[in-house]
Formats: structure tokens, sequence, C-alpha cells
């Protein structure tokens, strides 16, 4: 089932995550668009509350920007920081891995559907 509308052209989209154990809506994950909520708050699931969270946007053809700046693109009924001005509780700083010869490699990559996607992959990574 969906949980929101669709989103489109030149619209601000918020995701909340809420930790406040004091909120109504603690432990959730709401959208918002325009500063409007989009849809009904999404409760974290158990397994995942007290674990470092990673943010995450998957799109399909459109251009996406994403803000991870203190200050959100906009005002929300309700006071919240943006995930650049997160708490140093509520963050867990990971140290940059450096490479030796200032060269990275990047892997993408790019499958059919049901075609042992996700086998190659956890082959890839074990090697």
């Amino acid at each position: 089932a969906s949980a929101g509308s669709r989103f489109s052209r030149d619209q601000v989209v918020t995701v909340v995550l809420n930790l406040d154990e004091t909120s109504p809506n603690a432990y959730s994950v709401s959208l918002f668009r325009d500063g409007n909520r989009a849809s009904p708050p999404q409760i974290l699931p158990e397994h995942l509350r007290g674990k470092a969270l990673f943010p995450h946007v998957t799109f399909r053809n459109i251009s996406v920007h994403v803000n991870l700046e203190p200050q959100l693109m906009q005002d929300l009924p309700f006071a919240c920081r943006g995930i650049g001005g997160a708490a140093g509780d509520d963050t867990v700083l990971a140290p940059a891995d450096v490479c030796q010869d200032g060269k990275y490699t990047v892997v993408v990559p790019v499958a059919v559907p049901d075609e042992g996607t996700f086998d190659w992959l956890d082959g890839f990574v074990a090697k």
C-alpha cells in the first residue's frame, strides 16, 4: 500500500526521523511535502531502534537535490533540525577510509531483475 501521494516538480520533500521519546510520534519516519504532512507517520521497526541509520534516497527518472545542512529547505509545523545540525549523541561519526595512492574505485552494478543480481553482489563483496 502507498504511504502517500505522488510528488511533482519543484517540491521540497522532507523525511523526518523522530527519535523524541516524549513525542506522540516517537520512533517514526514521516514524509512532508512543502512543509505539510504527506503521509501518516510510519513506525520504525523495533530492531532498528538504537541503531545507526543512514539516509538514503531512491528514485527513478528524476533529479534530486539532497540537503544535509543544519537548516531545512522548507519550514515544518514543529521545531526540527536538519541532519547537519543533529546532536552529537544522535549521530555516529565513522572515520573515512584513506586510499594510499589517492585513487578510489567505484563499482555501479547495473542488472536485470530476477537474473541473479543479489547473488553476484554477494560474491563480489565476499572477494
